[in-house]
């Protein structure tokens, strides 16, 4: 994870990295210079503390956030879908979002 400002350019060297990397666990997979060369990114916004926002907001509880997850949001997305919709359908969740809210202060 690169701790950095907004930034949209492609790190020619990472995306070399990373094809590498995808030979080396698969073989087969051989990225060509067009794949490497049409290589994107996306920002992954991140909280001060680290923790994702998931919750409701006081000022308009009929809006749920769930964002902040930096470079863990793929592999949080599961937990994190199933804790909105606990949250939307109005149950109870199955942990303590108290460390998540949205309101939190820093």
């Amino acid at each position: 994870m690169e701790i950095a400002g907004i930034n949209h350019n492609i790190n020619k060297v990472r995306v070399e990295a990373i094809a590498k990397a995808a030979t080396q666990y698969y073989p087969d997979v051989i990225l060509t210079v067009e794949e490497k060369d049409n290589a994107a990114c996306g920002l992954r916004p991140v909280s001060p503390d680290g923790l994702p926002y998931i919750g409701r907001l006081k000022k308009c509880n009929n809006l749920t956030i769930a964002a902040g997850h930096a470079m863990m949001g793929w592999s949080m997305s599961t937990a994190t879908g199933k804790l909105v919709s606990e949250i939307i359908s109005d149950k109870k969740t199955s942990l303590d979002l108290a460390p998540f809210n949205p309101d939190r202060k820093f």
